[in-house]
Order: structure tokens, then C-alpha cells, then sequence
């Protein structure tokens, strides 16, 4: 008889066909992820905190070697993120024929390859915790690839802090679950992963959950936590030489945890930053609500991206709170009490799993903790949960989802779940492949966004600046006039909500006196002003409407505080200034302006000849005289300047 061959050919072509499945998945998840954003290398900057953070980013855009101290000592926007800074400084290019100078495709490129290795980290993570299955690590990578939830991460630039965090984070994983259970090299792979959470600390401060999602992996790998209770859970992983274990995390999370609190409010913890406090940046003040609203809020968010992640529709920018009156409402409180008792029946249902599998209590776990900073308990920015917030925390339910696939119940009915599995990613293919459409330009994101919400602020303001850009740009009058009239038609929408934003109001005021409704510009000049009081430009231009009102002293005075709070445009601001004192006679003031515009613009005759008329009513003739004549060295044929100089020569 032939004996049968059991020995290493068989084990090498085992582990061949095994190496070849998982390449054969990698390869599906990237090619699933290309097609799904293949069209957002079109996109453009949004204006929505891409200006902010690349476009008039000095961090971003100064090319000198200094930047780097500057980088890792200044927050953007009230956020410490140096390590995201740096990236998108590294992304800065020249572009002569891009609108802004710069091209947008390499922030977008890399945080498409950013995304990509995320995917693959997950594909990484979640087989090291399933061992032989290749379905489960698959489908949680795939649906953290392709969910519509997560598009607003990869497509928007500015949230390149979330496809860096979350590299960090996942690796940081990784590294922990091999210095679980690698014994040679444990000093390793403890000291990597503490590096990879600062590093993603760094990127985002949300990142300060790591702590506690490493207990969770403790929770998931160690056998005597196998169908144990919540309490001997707890007692075990809860333990003082863990704490001890965890102590450098922990202490790494406090510090960053209570910088990112204090730089919200625009605090400087603990005194190591440059920070400036400004208005729109500080934490929101636009919602008043009390602990048991906060409390209900989180509740609402738990819901709200739970069923998100299952029927991703009606995806926005922004998803505003609601109105006061809706918040006081009975039925509101209803609504928050029903969602905490769901979430507080679903918390019980978990623990009582736990005696028979860990999969629930692990997969919701991973969920909580990487959402719950977010859950606006703690109520920050205009929206009352946001698509990003769900980047990481959606690897949880999708871990639970693939778990029970793959568990099934028979035969038969796991056949069907693999189909309904399949028809649920081409459906999250499908949906992120038309969303990623929505962040193609301003207007687009904005547009959609107004669809859902047209009464709401932001995407109003930021569509009417848009509009308001492009009028600059316009090829005919009829283009610039209808862009202006779209842009005003936004701003006044914008305006109902009574933001706290200058530009706002700087920018309707501005269109006013495109339309000679100066008047007008000046009330809503004056409204920009009372917001802040240091805005240079609304002095500027509340100056330039005062002129064209005959109101030349207040424009005087306008132009003195815009010289103060905006230097940079000095030269302007001068300009205009010396021609109004020509004019009510403060010849000695204008001689002193016109003095500053020669010396920076030597060659401009005009500067000469104003100052050759201040001179002569001031009795300096000789100055008055060497003025002209460089008037005429410059412009020969200046008929004016000749004249001038022949009567002052032969008096």
C-alpha cells in the first residue's frame, strides 16, 4: 500500500495556500478602496479649514528650514497637531496655475496612501486577534475601507489628522499585541508602541483613548477572562501591575487630554505654546445645554452612528444642533430618554454575553471608547455629531458584524449571510463612490449641504466667500455681477443666524459697495467691528465706504486703526490715507505718508508730485521744486509737473 505523505511538504503548501488567500484579500481591499475614491483626485480645496490649515498656513506654506520649531510650538486653528502640520507641510508644492498658487493633489494622494495602510493595519490587527480566519479581518477591513461614513477623513485635507492618528493608533496596536506575545523582544515592541501612541497623540489628541483599547486587547487574548463576568473581568484586567504597565500611557493621555481642554478655550497649557485666543476657534457657545441634555447628546450619538453604519443615507457636512425650542421640547427629552435606555438595555444585554463569548463586549468596547470623546458630552464646534467622528470606532461593530457572519447558524443560513454581506459592501462601494463626489469643490460640498439645511451658517458663509472669490474671477461683468449676487443672497441667509464670524458681515458689506449702497456696507462694516474690534480689514474697508459717503474725517480715522491691526497692507492703507489729508488740508501729516511710499516705491511719480504740493502749501519750495524734478526724471512728458516746476522756478 502507498503510504500517504503527512510530513513537511504538505504543512509548506498549506501555509502557501494560506500566504496566497491573504494576499489575495490584501490585494481585493486595495483595488476596493482605488475604485471607490478614484475620482477624488479632481477635488479641490474646500473652504471649510483648508484655508486655515494649507492655503494661508505660514506652517504649511513657508518653505524654510525655521518652520520646524514653529510647527511643533504653534496650535492651528485651537488644536495641537504638530505631526499633521508637518505632513501637510511636506505635501507643499508650487503651482503657478492652481487659483491659490498651490496644487491640492498631493494632500489628497496622501491621504488616500495614508487610508490605504490604515486598511491594511486593520486587515493586520484583526487577524493577529482571529488567528486562522480570513473573513473576519477582510470584511472589518472593508468596511472600514469603503463606508460613506468615512469619506469626509480621506477626501477633506484637513482631516489629515485622522488618517494619521489612526496609522499611529493601528500600529500601536499591532506593536502591543506582539509585545503580548512575543517573550524575546518584549522591551521592543513595548518601547514602539509607546512611541506610535505619542506619535498619534501628536496627530490628534482623540488619540488619548490607546490606554484603554490596549486593556481591551488584554481582555480579548488572555484565557482566564474566557467566559468570565463583568467583575472578574474587571478585577483581572484592572490589576496593579497592568496599572503600572499602563502608567506611561496613562500619563502621556492626562497631559495631552488637558492641553487639548485648556487650548479650546484658548488657554495655554502648560505655557509651552504660542496660543492666540480667537472668537470662532474657542469652544461652542452657540448651544446652551444642561448635564442631562449633554448626557442625552451622547446617548443621541451612540444611536445615530450605530444606525449610520448600517443605512449610511442622508450623509452631510454638517449636522447642526437643534433649535432651542427643540431642545427644551418634551418630546426631545422623550426621544433622549428612549436612546439611553436602549443604550443602557444594550450595556446589560453585552455584559450578560460576556459569560458565553467575548465578541460583543469586545467588538461594542472598541466602539465606545474610540467614539465616546466625541459624543459632544462635552459640546464643541457648531455640529452635533460629524461622518469623521465614526473613522476608527466603525472597526468595532464591523468586528462584531463579521463575527457573527462567520459564526453563522447552520449551513444554509450562513450562505445567505455571506451573500448579505457581499451586497452590503458593493452597497458601501456604490455610496462612497458618489460621495466622494460632495467634496469636489466649495460649492458642491456646500450646495448639498444647504439641500438638507438651508437655513444653516456655515456652509451659507463659506459658499457666499466662494461665490464672492470666483466674482473676482469672472471672464465678463454678467459672470461677476450674477456671482456677486449669489454671494450677497447667501451672506444675508448666513446672516439670520447671527453668527459670530466677521467675515460674514466684512463680506456683505463688501458687496454692498460693489452695488453703490454704501450706506449699507457701513452698518454691516460697523457689525464686523463690534465682533472684533482688532479687524484691520473691516477698517479698511468701512474707510473706503466713508469716502465714497464724503465722510473723509472718519475714513481718516479708519485707516489710522486699519495701519494698526494690519500693517501688512500698509502700503494700500498710506496710499489711500495721504490723498484724503492732501484733502482736508493736514499737509504736514501727508508729507509724512508720501515720505514712507517714496521710500518704498521710488519710482512711482505720483508719490513726488503729492508731496511736491504739500510742500509748496507747507513754504519747503525748494523740496517742492527737487520733487518735480524727479517727477519729470521719471515721466518726461508730465505736462502738469512741468508747468509746476516753471511757475515755482521763475517766482
Amino acid at each position: 500500500m502507498k503510504r500517504i505523505k503527512t510530513g513537511p511538504e504538505e504543512v509548506k503548501t498549506g501555509v502557501n495556500k494560506t500566504g496566497f488567500r491573504k494576499l489575495t484579500a490584501i490585494l481585493a481591499l486595495i483595488i476596493l478602496v482605488l475604485t471607490s475614491y478614484s475620482r477624488v483626485f479632481d477635488n479641490e480645496f474646500v473652504d471649510w479649514d483648508d484655508f486655515t490649515y494649507v492655503v494661508d498656513n505660514e506652517l504649511v506654506r513657508n518653505s524654510s528650514g525655521s518652520m520646524l520649531k514653529e510647527i511643533f510650538t504653534t496650535p492651528v486653528s485651537s488644536n495641537y497637531h504638530p505631526l499633521t502640520v508637518l505632513s501637510l507641510h511636506l505635501n507643499n508644492n508650487n503651482c503657478p496655475g492652481c487659483p491659490h498658487g498651490i496644487s491640492p493633489a498631493p494632500f489628497i494622494r496622501w491621504n488616500l496612501i495614508l487610508h490605504i495602510i490604515n486598511i491594511l493595519l486593520v486587515f493586520w490587527f484583526i487577524s493577529l486577534l482571529c488567528g486562522r480566519s480570513l473573513f473576519i479581518p477582510f470584511f472589518t477591513a472593508a468596511v472600514f475601507g469603503i463606508h460613506p461614513m468615512h469619506v469626509e477623513s480621506v477626501a477633506w485635507i484637513s482631516e489629515r489628522k485622522d488618517v494619521l492618528y489612526s496609522f499611529f493608533f493601528l500600529a500601536g496596536l499591532v506593536s502591543w499585541i506582539y509585545y503580548r506575545k512575543n517573550h524575546n523582544k518584549k522591551v521592543v515592541f513595548y518601547l514602539l508602541t509607546l512611541i506610535l501612541f505619542i506619535s498619534s497623540c501628536l496627530s490628534k489628541a482623540v488619540a488619548v483613548v490607546f490606554p484603554v483599547v490596549l486593556i481591551l486587547i488584554d481582555y480579548w487574548l488572555e484565557p482566564e477572562t474566557e467566559k468570565a463576568g463583568f467583575l472578574k473581568v474587571a478585577r483581572h484586567l484592572i490589576s496593579g501591575r497592568r496599572l503600572l504597565l499602563l502608567l506611561p500611557f496613562l500619563a502621556v493621555s492626562l497631559f495631552i487630554g488637558l492641553q487639548a481642554y485648556f487650548l479650546q478655550d484658548g488657554r495655554n497649557f502648560p505655557g509651552l505654546l504660542h496660543v492666540e485666543k480667537r472668537l470662532p476657534d474657542m469652544v461652542n457657545t452657540a448651544v446652551n445645554l444642561n448635564l442631562s441634555q449633554r448626557i442625552g447628546t451622547g446617548f443621541y450619538g451612540l444611536a445615530a452612528y450605530m444606525l449610520k453604519f448600517f443605512l449610511p443615507f442622508g450623509l452631510s457636512a454638517i449636522y447642526p444642533y437643534p433649535s432651542t425650542e427643540i431642545l427644551n421640547s418634551f418630546r426631545y427629552s422623550l426621544m433622549l430618554s428612549g436612546m439611553a435606555v436602549i443604550a443602557v438595555v444594550s450595556a446589560v444585554l453585552i455584559i450578560r454575553s460576556m459569560g458565553k463569548t467575548k465578541i460583543f463586549a469586545f467588538g461594542t468596547g472598541l466602539y465606545l471608547v474610540t467614539v465616546i470623546l466625541v459624543l459632544q458630552i462635552i459640546s464643541v464646534g457648531i455640529a452635533i455629531r460629524a461622518d469623521r467622528y465614526t473613522y476608527l470606532p466603525y472597526i468595532g461593530p464591523a468586528f462584531v458584524l463579521a463575527s457573527i457572519i462567520q459564526a453563522g447558524f447552520g449551513e444554509k443560513i450562513r450562505r445567505v449571510l455571506f451573500v448579505a454581506a457581499g451586497v452590503f459592501l458593493i452597497l458601501l462601494w456604490f455610496l462612497t463612490f458618489r460621495r466622494v463626489d460632495v467634496w469636489q469643490n466649495t460649492e458642491v460640498l456646500w450646495s448639498d449641504t444647504i439641500k438638507r439645511f438651508p437655513e444653516l451658517e456655515t456652509p451659507r458663509s463659506s459658499r457666499g466667500k466662494y461665490y464672492t472669490r470666483m466674482s473676482l474671477k469672472a471672464k465678463s461683468e454678467s459672470e461677476k455681477k450674477l456671482y456677486e449676487e449669489k454671494a450677497l443672497a447667501d451672506f444675508l441667509v448666513a446672516i439670520k443666524s447671527k453668527p459670530l464670524k466677521t467675515d460674514v458681515y466684512e463680506g456683505t458689506g463688501y458687496l454692498y459697495a460693489l452695488k453703490g449702497d454704501f450706506r449699507k456696507a457701513v452698518e454691516f462694516f460697523n457689525a464686523a467691528l463690534i465682533i472684533d474690534n482688532e479687524n484691520g480689514s473691516a477698517y479698511y474697508n468701512r474707510a473706503l465706504a466713508y469716502t465714497s459717503l464724503g465722510m473723509v474725517k472718519e475714513a481718516i480715522n479708519d485707516y489710522d486703526m486699519a495701519l494698526r491691526y494690519r500693517p501688512q497692507q500698509a502700503r494700500a492703507i498710506i496710499t489711500n490715507r495721504s490723498s484724503l489729508l492732501l484733502e482736508t488740508g493736514r499737509f504736514s501729516e501727508a508729507i509724512s505718508d508720501l515720505d514712507y511710499l517714496i521710500s518704498i516705491e521710488p519710482l512711482n511719480p505720483d508719490h513726488y508730485f503729492n508731496r511736491s504740493t504739500a510742500r509748496i502749501v507747507t513754504g519747503n519750495r525748494a523740496g517742492a521744486v527737487d520733487d518735480l524734478r524727479a517727477v519729470l526724471k521719471l515721466s518726461p512728458g508730465d505736462r502738469e509737473a512741468a508747468e509746476r516746476l516753471k511757475m515755482l522756478t521763475q517766482q
